[in-house]
């Protein structure tokens, strides 16, 4: 992905924290519910019904959530992402012609069954597992209208309650300062300016260009019809445009012997044309032969 990969994974982490607290909040809301269950799964286990059997029933349930809601947010990211897409690509490589490239395979639905399935059993094991815990002789004995409302339950609501508050508290900061990360990696200062900048690649071929006399009346053909273009305001030519490294030179120190391989290190260098600062507006440092380097 380029430069821009280090901005999707802080995306991917923001999401993540979002579906964080997402889960941690119907965990929250099946703990509820089971309290409020706490006599029915008391009958249930009167009657015969044992704690393995209970736990898989109230896994299903919360599996059987977790995979509606995987489909909704597939609908929903499906239309999203297209009309993101739509709107403005950014500068994401490979996406193709107003996203066209961007499809749901059978990787995205099986990331999406994958994710489903494991939250729906890690968040729901929780409320199982306390729901199948259950004193028989006291939940039985009390009734229906004071079922799940004794000092215990709304002593273990109340925790409930606080726990989700804290664990929102902590995701929505964390998810905060990912896309605070984001917005700044955004906003980072790369040394020159690409608005209103028009870039063209050429491939050379065939013996007219095995010298430089070839290449050099190219490039200058093509500088002065450019040139003459109206709005053209500066032009320039480079065997690599900014951020895209260059090329390696090994080097020797003069005086100093060789220890490891046939050079004391590397340099990376590139071919630019006189006007090339001028067309990216990079500052000249005070402490170089700018004009030298040119």
């Amino acid at each position: 992905m380029g430069d821009v990969r280090k901005a999707l994974l802080v995306l991917l982490g923001a999401v993540s924290f979002v579906l964080l607290i997402a889960c941690a909040n119907v965990a929250n809301l099946l703990l509820a519910r089971a309290t409020i269950r706490k006599r029915e799964i008391a009958i249930r286990a009167a009657i015969g019904a044992g704690r393995g059997r209970i736990i898989r029933q109230l896994l299903t349930e919360s599996v059987l959530l977790s995979l509606v809601a995987g489909l909704l947010g597939l609908g929903l990211g499906y239309f999203g992402v297209r009309g993101l897409l739509s709107l403005n690509p950014g500068d994401v490589p490979r996406v193709g012609e107003h996203g066209s490239a961007v499809a749901l395979d059978w990787r995205v639905l099986a990331f999406t069954l994958g994710v489903s399935v494991i939250t729906g059993i890690l968040f729901g094991l929780i409320p199982a597992f306390n729901a199948s815990r259950t004193d028989l002789n006291l939940t039985l004995k009390e009734s229906g209208l004071r079922s799940g409302s004794g000092v215990r339950q709304n002593k273990a609501r109340a925790i409930l309650v606080f726990t989700e508050m804290v664990l929102a508290l902590v995701l929505l900061v964390g998810a905060a300062l990912l896309i605070r990360t984001f917005s700044v990696l955004r906003n980072v200062d790369p040394g020159f300016d690409a608005h209103n900048v028009l870039t063209m690649e050429m491939s050379l071929t065939g013996t007219r260009f095995n010298k430089t006399a070839g290449v050099n009346q190219l490039v200058r053909e093509a500088q002065r019809r450019m040139e003459s273009l109206p709005g053209v305001t500066a032009l320039a030519s480079t065997c690599c445009l900014p951020l895209q490294g260059g090329f390696g030179l090994p080097f020797v120190i003069e005086g100093r012997p060789l220890t490891e391989g046939p050079a004391h290190g590397g340099a990376s260098w590139r071919t630019v044309s006189p006007r090339y600062f001028d067309v990216f507006k990079i500052p000249a440092d005070p402490r170089a032969d700018v004009h030298g380097s040119r």
